[in-house]
C-alpha cells in the first residue's frame, strides 16, 4: 500500500492528491480518456516504486522487496565503471611486431571498437612505417569466458551477443541481401567480408545486424576472433598495409616489440552514455567485465566480475546481498535481484552522472523491459534539484508508461 513518510508540510500539500493519483489505475495501455479509473493495487499487481523529494522518500510501494530490474541494472554498472575505472579512463587495444614480421594485436575490451576505429588504427601503423606483415596475430588473453553471458539466450538478435577481449562492432555484423539473393555490405564503413557472404546467403532480401555468435564457429577459432579478423585484414590492406598470410588467433610473446598503445576515443562517461541512451547489452558487459579486471586482475571473467560487483555494493554502497544480486551487467540475467530502496541509494550516489542518462521530456530516464518485467528509474528535475523515483513491475501488464505520465504531471504540477 501507499506510504508517505514523516513530512507534515509536504503531507499537508500533497497527500491528498498524490493518494488520488496512485490510488488511480490505468488498465493495461489504454487511452486516457478510455479508461475506467480502479484502485492501485490493479496498477501494480507484483512490484514497486519510490519517489524522493530533497532527501525524503515521500512516496514507496513494497521498498524492501527485490525484483527482476531489466536493463536499469545498467545504472549500477554504469556508476561501477564511473568510480572503479574512472569517467575520463580510455581503454587501449596494444600492437606488437617480432622479426618475422607477425603483428599481435592484444585487445583489452575496447567496447567501442568499431570499424571506423579499425580504419584509425592502420592509418597509425602506416604512418609508424609499417606496410608489410606475415600474419595478424589475435590476441584476446585478456578475457577468459567459459560461458556465454549470464541471460543470453544464443539468438542471432544484437542484443545477445557475447563479449571478448578483442571484438568489433559489439560483436554484431551487419549485411543486405538483395532481391535477387546478392548478400553486400550494409554500411559504408564496413567493408563486403566473407563472413557476411556465409551468413548472408541463407537470409531473404532485407538488411541485417546479427549476432555472430548466434552461429556456428569454425574448428579454427571463434566466430567473434573471424569477425575480428576480416574486418582487420580487409581495413589494413585497404589503408595500404600488406598481408601476406591473413590472420589467426594466439598469444603476444615476450620478445615482440610494441609499437602502438591504440587509445580508444570514447571515454568512460561516454561509453557510460551510450550504453544508457542504448541500452547497449554488450557495452554495458565490456565495462561489467573491465570493473573486475580492475579490481581483481586480468584475465577478466565473470566470476571476477561478480565479485567486484558484490564488494563494491557492501563496501561503497552499503547495501547487503539481499538488496542487489547482480549476475551480469546488462540486466539480460532473470537473476539479477534489486530492491525499490536499493535502487534508490544508486541513483542518488548516481546524481553527478544523472544527464548521462537520455533525456525523454522533462525527466531522465532509463527503461527496463525483458518479457513480463517492465520498469523505470530515474530523475525528475534539473541539474542541482534532481528527485529520484523508482518504479519495478514484474507482471504481464505493462502500466509503467501511464503511471511515470500520472506521476510526472502531478509532480511538475505540484512542485515547478
Amino acid at each position: 500500500m501507499l506510504k508517505v513518510h514523516n513530512q507534515p508540510s509536504l503531507a499537508k500539500r500533497t497527500g491528498l492528491v498524490l493518494f488520488c493519483l496512485l490510488c488511480s489505475v490505468i488498465l493495461s495501455a489504454m487511452p486516457l480518456d478510455a479508461v475506467e479509473i480502479e484502485g492501485f493495487g490493479s496498477l501494480i499487481a507484483n512490484g514497486g516504486y519510490a519517489l524522493q523529494l530533497a532527501d525524503e522518500v515521500v512516496l514507496s510501494g513494497n521498498p524492501d522487496t527485490s525484483y527482476i530490474p531489466a536493463s536499469t541494472i545498467k545504472v549500477l554498472t554504469s556508476l561501477m565503471a564511473l568510480e572503479i575505472l574512472g569517467p575520463e579512463y580510455r581503454f587501449v587495444t596494444r600492437f606488437f611486431i617480432d622479426p618475422d614480421k607477425m603483428l599481435y594485436i592484444q585487445g583489452e575490451g575496447d567496447p567501442f571498437l568499431t570499424s571506423e576505429m579499425v580504419t584509425r588504427m592502420a592509418v597509425q601503423l602506416k604512418n609508424s612505417g609499417i606496410t608489410e606483415v606475415e600474419t595478424i596475430v589475435l590476441d584476446d588473453s585478456a578475457f577468459t569466458l567459459e560461458t556465454p553471458p549470464p541471460g543470453s539466450t544464443g539468438t542471432s538478435n544484437p542484443y545477445d551477443a557475447h563479449n571478448s577481449a578483442l571484438a568489433v562492432n559489439f560483436n554484431a555484423l551487419p549485411f543486405k541481401v538483395t532481391a535477387d539473393s546478392r548478400v553486400l555490405a550494409a554500411e559504408k564503413q564496413t567493408p563486403l567480408l566473407p563472413m557476411m557472404e556465409d551468413l548472408g546467403r541463407n537470409y531473404p532480401a532485407g538488411n541485417y545486424r546479427v549476432n555472430v555468435s548466434g552461429f556456428p564457429s569454425g574448428k579454427n577459432h571463434s566466430n567473434i576472433l573471424r569477425y575480428s579478423g576480416e574486418l582487420i585484414t580487409t581495413l589494413f590492406t585497404l589503408q595500404g598495409i600488406k598481408i601476406n598470410n591473413g590472420f589467426k588467433k594466439g598469444t603476444t610473446p615476450r620478445e615482440a616489440r610494441s609499437i602502438l598503445v591504440y587509445e580508444s576515443e570514447k571515454d568512460v562517461a561516454e561509453l557510460v552514455r551510450l550504453c544508457l541512451f542504448f541500452s547497449n547489452n554488450f557495452i554495458a558487459n565490456q565495462l561489467y567485465l573491465s570493473c573486475g579486471a580492475r579490481i581483481h586482475g586480468f584475465p577478466a571473467t565473470w566470476e571476477k566480475a561478480g565479485r567486484a560487483a558484490r564488494e563494491y555494493i557492501t563496501l561503497q554502497l552499503q547495501l547487503q546481498p539481499e538488496e542487489i544480486h547482480m549476475e551480469d551487467g546488462s540486466g539480460l540475467s532473470t537473476d539479477n535481484r534489486i530492491s525499490p530502496a536499493a535502487m534508490l541509494t544508486v541513483l542518488n550516489r548516481f546524481m553527478p552522472y544523472a544527464t548521462l542518462m537520455k533525456r525523454q521530456e522533462d525527466t531522465y530516464l532509463k527503461s527496463g523491459t525483458l518479457t513480463g518485467v517492465y520498469c523505470y528509474v530515474g530523475y525528475f528535475g534539473t541539474v542541482g534539484n534532481f528527485s529520484p523515483f523508482v518504479f519495478f513491475l514484474n507482471q504481464m501488464h505493462n502500466n509503467r508508461e501511464l503511471l511515470l505520465h500520472l506521476l510526472r504531471k502531478e509532480y511538475l504540477d505540484t512542485f515547478f
